[in-house]
């Protein structure tokens, strides 16, 4: 049992005029839908990066620093790889290496957020507060062009790497040694 063609064209059209009736009104409202789980992410195909990944997950310095060098010695453009390889070096106690690390990761790609908070980081690590509120200052204008991009240019709940090091600069402040870093994050 079927509808007539008649009724048929008639909910078309009036499905038709809602649907443009949506598109026409204007709203200060999102219309996107979420539901509030990230989406799996799937393992790299590049087997060392893959497994630098997992052992800088399980804070397994030594496995992450092993599997991230062998891939910027076969990529040196992988930024991301550079940014986690600093992080693994610098938690291994190698300041040096991992300023080098961040340097590189942010020379192939300047806006990298994760870089520039980790070298911020870093840079506390070394008592270098002032190079820390500069990379701040940098990360600000960073997120901003990010928000301006995708949403009202409100950045500061959204931008994940300058509200954490602007909160490890704030604790840095009140007492160096007990400084809280962190939870690292990967991209």
């Amino acid at each position: 049992m079927g509808m007539h063609p008649r009724q048929r064209r008639s909910a078309l059209a009036a499905f038709a005029m809602l649907v443009a009736a949506a598109l026409i009104v204007p709203t200060d409202r999102a219309a996107a839908v979420f539901s509030g789980e990230m989406s799996p992410t799937v393992r790299s195909g590049d087997s060392d990066y893959a497994d630098g990944v997992e052992a800088f997950e399980d804070e397994d310095w030594p496995a992450a620093i092993t599997a991230l060098a062998k891939v910027v010695e076969r990529r040196p453009h992988h930024d991301n790889a550079w940014s986690l390889l600093g992080y693994s070096l610098r938690k291994s106690g190698n300041h040096e290496r991992a300023l080098d690390a961040y340097g590189r990761a942010l020379s192939i790609n300047p806006h990298h957020r994760g870089a520039m908070a980790y070298l911020g980081e870093a840079y506390l690590d070394l008592d270098r507060v002032r190079d820390a509120k500069i990379l701040l200052i940098r990360l600000a204008t960073e997120c901003r062009r990010v928000a301006l991009t995708f949403s009202d240019g409100n950045f500061q709940n959204g931008c994940g790497e300058y509200a954490t090091l602007k909160q490890s600069i704030e604790s840095y402040e009140i007492d160096p040694a007990g400084r809280v870093e962190p939870v690292a994050q990967r991209w």
